[in-house]
């Protein structure tokens, strides 16, 4: 049975992951904050010794571009330095355990068409930077160490229990509040221009599981679903789901400094391990959870 460390399993995409795991036979490590603190190298350091992993996760970070810009410094600490210490205790305590870095596509430079991995690098928010930084000490440590490092490219995925601060669980929310009340209402939004590839959060976590056990699976790959929808028509499949009208109203405060227009994987080096849910069935089950609450 393998050992797995799962660094920030308690976060939403760790709950599925955990689960992904369990049911295929492993054995999972977890390290959580408040407990654990990824910017304390002694507890990180103990983590690590005590887990005596066969695979460690990293799914610890500040993860929201609004967050980011927000509080840029934090995010710098936490996706950069706590990374870095985690790589630093794996290479000293547990130097054969294979690593999954979780990146990120807003680490891409603008394309309107599908990403591939070779592509052009150029962040245009404070969380994508911290992103390419964590991918360079990856190589690094590679490099110097022969760490097995994995490093992931992952576009907007999403599901049951995603924080309402990420927008399709703000729009299912705010619609499935509306839509119970029984009364018109406003859906307050921002920009519903941008196109994103969208993916079920289970099929995500179960990429990341197949990359840990793949053998053959190593660098940087891509995990998204390779379809791409605007905003503004997820917005209206959700409203599609109410009974009663619903008025969309932008809002300033919900815009971002910089946004990427367009943003859809080329999946094509994880095709064999995709799932492929379609995302508007993602979407009815979490404006059911919503509706029902």
């Amino acid at each position: 049975m393998p050992k797995t460390l799962v660094v920030g399993a308690s976060g939403f995409v760790g709950g599925y992951l955990v689960r992904e795991l369990v049911q295929a036979g492993h054995q999972v490590v977890q390290a959580n904050f408040p407990e654990f603190n990824l910017l304390e190298k002694s507890a990180v350091d103990a983590a690590v010794q005590n887990a005596d992993p066969d695979y460690v996760v990293n799914l610890a970070a500040i993860s929201s571009v609004g967050e980011s810009w927000k509080n840029p410094v934090m995010t710098v600490d936490v996706n950069i330095k706590g990374t870095l210490y985690l790589l630093d205790a794996v290479q000293r305590f547990a130097p054969s355990a294979k690593v999954l870095l979780i990146g990120s596509a807003e680490e891409y430079a603008a394309k309107n068409s599908p990403l591939v991995e070779a592509d052009t690098l150029e962040a245009s928010n404070p969380y994508g930077i911290t992103k390419i930084a964590q991918e360079n000490f990856a190589e690094l440590y590679r490099k110097k160490y022969g760490m097995r490092i994995v490093c992931t490219r992952s576009f907007n995925h999403t599901g049951i229990g995603q924080t309402p601060t990420f927008a399709l669980p703000s729009f299912c929310k705010q619609v499935a509040e509306i839509d119970k009340s029984g009364k018109p209402g406003k859906i307050y939004v921002g920009n519903l221009t941008a196109v994103r590839d969208f993916s079920d959060v289970e099929d995500v976590v179960h990429v990341y599981r197949m990359l840990l056990e793949n053998d053959n699976a190593w660098a940087v790959y891509n995990v998204g679903s390779g379809i791409a929808y605007s905003m503004q028509e997820l917005l209206q499949t959700i409203i599609g789901f109410a009974k009663v009208p619903i008025e969309i109203v932008q809002d300033v405060a919900k815009m971002r400094p910089v946004d990427i227009p367009y943003l859809c994987a080329d999946n094509s080096r994880i095709r064999k391990f995709w799932r492929g849910t379609d995302i508007r069935t993602t979407i009815k089950k979490m404006f059911d959870f919503y509706r029902n609450a």
